[in-house]
């Protein structure tokens, strides 16, 4: 299953290394450094599938040309220690194909890099098993004159954590509108609740890992990872709830070759597999979704969840069932009158105005973003002047939310069911207002099932728009 991967390195003199060199290789190109008059021959480089430049639209027609764009590099840095470019390498997850992978790329790179003034060379290379991609960015912003000055800004941890963040957020949306249900997630284990250890880097591949003798530094990582391998597999066969919550956290519903493959990546030997899948298969946690749905589903397509996320999902409807009876934040009729007369809300939008001031502690929306942007910007207006305290989910942790609180937050299509019903939870304890908003037009791209589209099923009164054709 795809696997969350994202590290950041800097290219530096300081070190010996070259620009011009670094593209080279990653892009198995042939590139000469002017600099040195040295030709950097990568061509013969193996597993190199597609390589692309994408730079800001203003930026001069030589961005496009890789030997040129790096040698600029070289030449427009004078000391000896310069940093001259960032390396970003990224995991590609394994469900998408190559176009899709691709695509996936030239998003996260335009909305986090190019956006910015950065110009990205990138490479995609496509083991099996192990597809990822080098993206080599410049440190300086470039515009139609060239090269400005450096962006001190770029450099720090909080860009990066960011840049992490992103990665994870716009994967698991490519993921879900091509079909899968798998999602990654950028915070360490610990963050996720999940009690397994972190595996170990190799950075070797297996071919050269069967090939005989390897460096010291590699001999100890494969070893170290063996250890916790093993300390997982003790951990699994003792507990096996442990291995449903990690999976289910990126799977929902997997299949047996899903529980197999995640099984003999945390197990040490085939013993120890064969005692892990045993003890999970016959947990009162494992529960098969055609018991669920009342149908018989052949043994080799069977589906699974976790007998928690179920529980998880049944607390949610719970919550919203009591929480959409109370009528703690209503707003009084008149009130809603003189709002409505104050503002030129299309009248498409005026029945989610209505249902969002109405009675409920509950709301489920789902619009286009521009008009989502519409309708909340109104409802902010009015519950401030309402005496409401509006908050947004990232000061749940804060401790501000109280019955006066409405708690919003947005692009829930891509929640897990976990988050959701987390949210639903603290709202509930405070007797605030809970306003979950989410994109109709992804919402309806994806070929996966969301637990916001069965919060939008089952939620009564939730807004969501007509169905309408996919362009």
């Amino acid at each position: 299953m795809a696997i969350y991967h994202l590290s950041a390195t800097v290219v530096s003199r300081g070190r010996g290394q070259s620009a011009v060199a670094a593209a080279a290789y990653r892009c198995g190109a042939v590139l000469r450094d002017t600099r040195f008059g040295v030709l950097h021959n990568y061509q013969g480089k193996r597993g190199v599938v597609h390589a692309e430049i994408l730079a800001p639209a203003a930026a001069p027609r030589w961005a496009q040309n890789r030997e040129e764009l790096w040698n600029r590099v070289e030449t427009r840095e004078s000391r000896k220690d310069a940093q001259l470019a960032r390396l970003i390498e990224v995991g590609l997850p394994v469900e998408l194909s190559a176009d899709e992978r691709v695509a996936l790329l030239r998003d996260f790179i335009s909305r986090q890099f190019v956006a910015k003034g950065m110009i990205a060379d990138f490479a995609v290379r496509g083991e099996a098993g192990n597809p990822h991609a080098h993206i080599l960015l410049t440190l300086r912003r470039v515009d139609a004159q060239g090269f400005g000055p450096k962006e001190r800004g770029w450099n720090g941890k909080a860009v990066l954590l960011q840049w992490r963040s992103a990665w994870a957020e716009i994967a698991n949306q490519h993921l879900a509108c091509a079909g899968h249900g798998v999602r990654i997630d950028h915070r360490t284990l610990e963050a996720q609740q999940i009690e397994l250890m972190p595996g170990r880097r190799i950075g070797a591949g297996r071919i050269r890992r069967d090939q005989g003798r390897l460096p010291a530094h590699l001999v100890d990582r494969i070893s170290e990872q063996r250890r916790i391998a093993n300390d997982n597999g003790d951990m699994i066969v003792l507990d096996p709830a442990v291995a449903l919550r990690a999976l289910t956290h990126q799977k929902p519903v997997f299949s047996q070759q899903d529980l197999e493959l995640f099984l003999r990546a945390r197990t040490g030997s085939v013993e120890q597999f064969e005692r892990a899948l045993r003890a999970v298969t016959l947990s009162a946690d494992l529960v098969a979704v055609d018991t669920i749905e009342g149908r018989l589903a052949d043994a080799r397509d069977r589906q699974f969840t976790s007998r928690d996320l179920l529980e998880a999902q049944e607390s949610l409807l719970r919550r919203a069932g009591a929480m959409s009876a109370r009528r703690g934040h209503a707003i009084p009729a008149e009130r809603l009158g003189a709002a409505l007369a104050a503002r030129s809300l299309p009248v498409a939008l005026r029945g989610a105005f209505e249902y969002l001031t109405g009675p409920g502690d509950f709301k489920v929306v789902a619009l286009s973003r521009d008009d989502n942007a519409t309708v909340q910007g109104a409802m902010r207006e009015v519950w401030t002047a309402s005496q409401f305290d509006v908050i947004d989910a990232k000061s749940i942790e804060a401790g501000r939310l109280n019955r006066h609180g409405v708690l919003v937050i947005e692009d829930c299509q891509r929640m897990r069911l976990k988050d959701l019903e987390r949210a639903a939870s603290v709202a509930d304890q405070a007797r605030a207002l809970l306003v979950l908003w989410g994109d109709a037009v992804e919402l309806r791209a994806m070929k996966v099932a969301s637990p916001f589209q069965s919060l939008l099923e089952r939620t009564p009164l939730a807004v969501s728009p007509k169905p309408a054709p996919l362009e």
